[in-house]
């Protein structure tokens, strides 16, 4: 006969009356409320009433019945953590932790990672039964992370170590396997031999077909029919990398193209070379998507080039022409009128000898970053009001494009339209005079915009200055200066420097600076000193601007033999010592 119910849990649904009677320690009474409750339930409601059943048969030392329980729970629903850990508590009480260790084994094979939250609880109980049996026993460190930091912490790892990881354990392989954003990316560049497509394949399985991006490496072997099925099977790649000394890039590039739908990034490296016709058949296939391209080894003579693509969506673009090969095939004029929405631009050595009077760039409305190097034109080319960042490399004379400029006369000029400039680079510029620079610097200064000046040489090659009276002009918001190798007094680096009160990181390397200008430096508020090969520098002035919480950079090169100089003297040695 049923036991009466209080007047008071009248109209109380079985299972809350059942919890209610548990903490009231009414075992017996709590027993009756979930067996009612198992009788109207289904679904969740069932499992957790089965659960708070066999909690009761636990308290009332019913084990089997509770053991009974714990069983329907697993076979109503395997793939949560519940029935296993009710069936593997039980089963301890009862003295039986091998079996316990067993289901608890079983349940992690059978819960997913991510999908059920008690399957932490489940991981936990597993590693501390299993600790019980041998104390001193090594014990995974991945199985007492949570899943989240667990997956941060491969994350960190390279593809190839991950590879590895999947035989360590079953439960590694079980967290690599569950967690697609470790499989995203497919780089081979740490591969030590070919990927199979059938390494390939798995890969792709593991990420859940969501690859966005991809690195090859020529050293995987990675031929045609691998690109191909990559670019057919991931419809999310975005990103695309081509890398491998010495390889050459060609139709196995150009014939899996067309398969890739999203594709916004396309980069082949300087260790990889590419002829003109697959670049530009590249550019042509993907000019509908593609956001960002790099090309930094195009070489190869083909006449009969196709014209520039028109690429709309183009946002960065660089392009670095081999040396060796005749690079008047890459008309600058054409790159830049393909891509007039491009926000960064890159040309190196690109011949434009054969243009004039210059390159106009003035057409691209939204340029923020321009850097070029044209060894072959000393003419700048004509500039967008736009233009953020400018770095002039490899010139070995640079002028404006006007007769004043190449006669060398240095007159008051109109400033070049920048105002937004924020960062001026000319170090490896070879000649450039005050006044050019002035001319490009200036109204960015007035608008206060500047921030970083580069006028120093960031190589071994000479910088003139036609004119050393003409001072480059001043500027409050100027915070990074670089006057690296000028070859001029130490009385003029400093009214160089003065001229920037508020500049907090300096390079003053391969310079005739001496401690009494380091002093003036920290005394200016400079928090970042580069001092490299400033032989004249004392070890003194390098230990008080360190005292004074700078940082300072400090070193010398080595010294070639039979060279009589500073260099060569034990004092010098001894100032390297200590720095």
């Amino acid at each position: 006969m049923a036991a009466k119910i209080p007047r008071d849990e009248e109209g109380v649904n079985p299972l809350e009356r059942g919890r209610r009677l548990y903490q009231r320690k009414d075992y017996p009474g709590a027993l009756e409320a979930f067996s009612d409750a198992i009788k109207v339930s289904s679904g969740s409601l069932l499992l957790t009433a089965l659960d708070h059943r066999a909690a009761s048969y636990e308290k009332l030392n019913k084990l089997q019945a509770a053991l009974r329980d714990s069983k329907e729970m697993i076979e109503l629903n395997p793939d949560l953590a519940k029935g296993y850990l009710r069936c593997g508590k039980v089963l301890q009480v009862k003295g039986e932790k091998d079996l316990a260790l067993k289901i608890y084994e079983r349940g992690l094979r059978k819960v997913k990672i991510g999908v059920d939250n008690d399957r932490t609880v489940l991981q936990s109980m597993f590693n501390k039964l299993r600790q019980s049996f041998d104390p001193g026993k090594c014990l995974d460190p991945l199985a007492f992370l949570p899943f989240e930091l667990a997956e941060m912490v491969m994350h960190h790892l390279e593809m190839r170590d991950r590879v590895i990881c999947l035989a360590v354990s079953k439960s590694w392989k079980s967290l690599l396997e569950a967690s697609p954003k470790l499989w995203t990316t497919f780089d081979t560049r740490t591969a030590r031999r070919s990927v199979s497509l059938q390494s390939l394949k798995k890969h792709l399985r593991r990420s859940k077909y969501t690859l966005d991006k991809a690195v090859i490496n020529w050293r995987a072997k990675f031929d045609g029919a691998k690109m191909e099925y990559l670019m057919r099977t991931c419809k999310h790649l975005q990103h695309l990398e081509m890398d491998g000394s010495g390889s050459v890039i060609g139709d196995s590039l150009t014939n899996a193209l067309p398969l890739a739908q999203n594709l916004r990034t396309l980069i082949i490296s300087e260790t990889c070379h590419i002829t003109p016709k697959a670049m530009l058949l590249a550019l042509k296939i993907c000019r509908e998507t593609l956001v960002k391209a790099a090309f930094l080894l195009a070489e190869g003579r083909i006449d009969n080039l196709e014209p520039w693509p028109r690429l709309e969506s183009m946002q960065s673009f660089e392009l670095r022409v081999s040396q060796s090969y005749d690079r008047s095939f890459f008309n600058p004029q054409s790159i830049v009128d393909s891509i007039p929405n491009a926000r960064a631009l890159t040309l190196i050595d690109c011949d434009i000898s054969h243009l004039l009077p210059q390159v106009d760039m003035s057409q691209c409305k939204h340029l923020e970053s321009l850097r070029f190097g044209w060894p072959c034109s000393p003419r700048l080319p004509l500039l967008p009001p736009s233009l953020r960042h400018l770095n002039l490399d490899k010139h070995k004379c640079l002028f404006l494009g006007n007769n004043e400029d190449e006669e060398g006369v240095d007159g008051n000029l109109e400033p070049l339209d920048l105002p937004l400039l924020e960062s001026f680079d000319c170090c490896k510029t070879t000649i450039i005079s005050t006044t050019i620079v002035t001319r490009i610097i200036m109204k960015s200064i007035q608008a206060g915009r500047l921030t970083k000046l580069f006028i120093g040489a960031g190589s071994e090659k000479w910088v003139y200055h036609p004119r050393d009276d003409v001072g480059y002009p001043a500027s409050d918001s100027v915070r990074e200066l670089s006057v690296a190798s000028m070859a001029v007094s130490e009385a003029r680096i400093r009214a160089l420097v003065a001229l920037y009160p508020n500049v907090r990181k300096l390079d003053v390397s391969k310079t005739k600076i001496t401690g009494v200008a380091i002093k003036e430096f920290v005394s200016m508020g400079v928090t970042h000193l580069r001092c490299v090969d400033c032989y004249d520098t004392s070890p003194d002035a390098i230990d008080f601007a360190r005292a004074q919480g700078v940082v300072v950079e400090a070193r010398y090169s080595p010294i070639p033999r039979g060279a009589n100089t500073f260099r060569d003297s034990s004092w010098a040695r001894a100032l390297e010592h200590r720095i």
